[in-house]
């Protein structure tokens, strides 16, 4: 290989040579218009290439230069399999650079609606009965590559309705994979609302602290395996993490209203917000009744906001 020091970090990451040439992971020198010389030879004009966001033109001249430079790229497949975008990871960081790249938004690539690894998960998806999304490419190859191949990515943009919709037509189940830090927990948080809202049923994984999926498999992939098998509903997560806090009772009501009750009324049905109620109920002690009080109020709230 031209790289081998790429080819080192993916392996050191817990890649296999298989998985790195079956999901065409590649280099994108560090220079200025290697592509774009490449490419005029192939006879492709510079304007194909500025629409498909694989160059940029540099400021008041008429010349272009690479979007993608020094970054191990990992194309971006439409659901029949096509390339149609990059997500280009930093190898030598400058410290000023983003750690991902993505192609800019394309005739052929909509950030909204495309999840990376789709087009492979989605026969897996299917049988298994439910999706597994994580967040970065690394997460999901791997994932991939240790069976897991109900695994999609929403390549670290927030999940959108769309994405969840297209997931829920072949499946209603969905399992989050949670990063144990604060930022992981809001972007899922606000993900896993809309899950609930179009009548999915989700479930999360949560991780050790510091780890995710990538890293997990690169220990053990059963690790990763364990984290999933353990997942909660994400009803059931948000009550536990509340009692994980030990707040004082009057503190414990109100987290109980503000944080977790949004959710149960997100789910579709009298029945199965009543299955959540009952087991909230069981876990704090707070009274059956009394929570659905305080789901009544959150209603009318969100019908009278002001």
């Amino acid at each position: 290989t031209k790289y081998p020091e790429v080819l080192q970090y993916l392996v050191k990451r817990g890649m296999t040579k298989e998985t790195i040439s079956k999901w065409r992971i590649g280099f994108a020198p560090h220079e200025w218009r290697r592509l774009h010389d490449h490419l005029i030879g192939k006879k492709i004009s510079v304007q194909d290439m500025h629409a498909t966001g694989l160059v940029k033109k540099t400021d008041g001249e008429n010349k272009f230069y690479d979007v993608f430079r020094g970054r191990i790229m990992f194309p971006i497949f439409d659901q029949s399999g096509r390339p149609v975008a990059f997500s280009g990871r930093i190898f030598i960081d400058d410290g000023k650079s983003p750690k991902y790249l993505n192609s800019p938004a394309t005739v052929l690539f909509n950030k909204s609606e495309v999840l990376f690894g789709f087009d492979r998960a989605k026969t897996a998806i299917r049988k298994m009965d439910y999706s597994i999304l994580v967040e970065g490419q690394m997460d999901l190859i791997l994932s991939h590559q240790a069976g897991l191949v109900n695994t999609v990515a929403s390549s670290g943009t927030a999940i959108t309705e769309i994405q969840l919709r297209k997931l829920q037509r072949i499946s209603e189940r969905i399992m989050f994979a949670l990063d144990s830090d604060s930022a992981g927990f809001n972007a899922t948080k606000r993900s896993a609302e809309i899950a609930l809202e179009i009548g999915m049923d989700v479930k999360v994984a949560v991780l050790p602290k510091g780890e995710d999926p990538a890293s997990l498999v690169a220990k053990d992939p059963n690790l990763w395996k364990h984290a999933l098998k353990t997942g909660k509903h994400v009803i059931d997560f948000y009550t536990e993490t509340l009692l994980a806090k030990n707040l004082d009772r009057r503190v414990l009501v109100r987290e109980i209203k503000n944080f977790v009750l949004p959710s149960v009324l997100q789910v579709q049905g009298k029945t199965e917000q009543g299955h959540f109620v009952k087991m909230i109920s069981e876990k704090t002690g707070i009274k059956e009744d009394a929570i659905w009080d305080d789901l009544k109020s959150l209603t009318r709230e969100k019908m009278n906001p002001n």
